[in-house]
């Protein structure tokens, strides 16, 4: 497998919404599936955002998955056909690459309690716990 990160444009944009509104429920802020001009006015206003980096994970020149950094934040989404194959971990190498190029010091990564296969990913690629996050709703 040799993977590459391609820069996000907006032609990419209703794949990366697919892919938000297929793993929603992994995410810890959106709690659901969000209409496109909701996710075009959030991707528009990201274009003038210094502090956020997105790229589509290709494979053979197949796209197979999308990883962005926002702050500090990485987060990845790997489409169902190809999850478990590795894209995950091989994204994330490239993404750290990519983060210490544009200055990043550090990448962080926000995994809900119910998601085993992301803690997984990123204990098995040198992250580690630094807080427990409690909240409760009112």
């Amino acid at each position: 497998m040799v993977i590459v990160l391609r820069k996000v444009s907006n032609i990419d944009w209703n794949y990366v919404l697919n892919l938000r509104n297929k793993f929603f429920k992994s995410f810890y802020k959106q709690n659901r599936p969000i209409l496109q001009e909701e996710h075009y006015a959030y991707m528009e206003k990201q274009t003038s955002n210094s502090k956020f980096f997105q790229w589509i994970i290709c494979n053979d020149n197949k796209d197979v998955g999308y990883v962005r950094i926002l702050d500090f934040d990485v987060s990845i989404m790997i489409d169902d056909e190809f999850q478990g194959l590795g894209y995950s971990s091989a994204a994330l190498k490239l993404v750290e690459k990519e983060a210490k190029k544009i200055g990043l010091e550090k990448l962080t990564a926000l995994v809900k309690v119910d998601n085993p296969q992301s803690k997984h990913l990123f204990e098995n690629n040198n992250f580690t716990l630094k807080s427990n996050h409690y909240e409760k709703k009112l």
